[in-house]
């Protein structure tokens, strides 16, 4: 452990269980890098055996955006390519991006398609399936109403699934960012996986947990998430 991050580590009181406030003030204190880091939000859960069946995902628009848009592929027929290009999508196309990612090309962050071209595509689910790209109605990647998605990945919609580990992970932010706006960001994600946690309960939650890029992280209460 360096000196720096040690000196980090002491500032947090690993007995003491933080307000989201009191925890947002306290990050930036706490970061050892050099660099504006990211607000990262850990939820770790205490599942009986039932609920780990349960598949616990799903998405939310941020208020305030952070970071670079995504690149957005979409996979359609040629009777919806045009609005998927004016809504701002990065590629578009049919049989030859199916052969682009069948050969191991992944570069873009979101992966659209409408129902129609569900079969043909359904092949690609080995290589798209475990990096959480495969299209899918759960997230709205799988429409016909193409710009409202497009535009809603690009300004700042972000996907999210419970792991194996029993944990969700997901940046809500930047450090450099106002509190009230890291606030906002919060009680929106807060509000998106309101009715996951109501169908598990709230003995579901463990802990939760907001922490620099690099750095310490920080106990918070986890009625924070309604």
């Amino acid at each position: 452990m360096s000196k720096k991050y040690k000196k980090a580590t002491e500032q947090v009181d690993k007995t003491k269980t933080y307000s989201l406030d009191e925890a947002l003030e306290l990050l930036p204190k706490v970061s050892t890098s050099k660099f504006a880091g990211s607000v990262e939000l850990t939820i770790n859960f205490r599942l009986n055996e039932k609920q780990k069946k349960e598949s616990l995902r799903g998405s939310v628009v941020f208020p305030n955006s952070f970071g670079e848009g995504k690149k957005v592929l979409v996979l359609t027929d040629s009777t919806k390519q045009d609005e998927a290009k004016k809504a701002g999508a990065d590629f578009i196309g049919l049989e030859d991006l199916v052969k682009k990612i069948e050969g191991g090309w992944l570069g873009f962050d979101v992966a659209i398609a409408t129902p129609s071209v569900m079969p043909q595509i359904a092949k690609l689910g080995k290589y798209l399936g475990r990096r959480g790209l495969m299209p899918n109605p759960k997230n709205q990647t799988v429409t016909n109403d193409l710009e409202k998605v497009i535009k809603m990945y690009k300004s700042g919609k972000k996907d999210f699934k419970m792991s194996e580990g029993q944990s969700i992970q997901l940046t809500i932010g930047k450090l450099d960012m106002k509190k009230e706006d890291l606030v906002a960001n919060f009680e929106a994600f807060s509000k998106a996986i309101s009715n996951n946690l109501k169908a598990l309960g709230s003995s579901s939650l463990k802990a939760v947990y907001l922490s620099p890029t690099m750095g310490p992280s920080v106990k918070i209460e986890p009625s924070t998430l309604g």
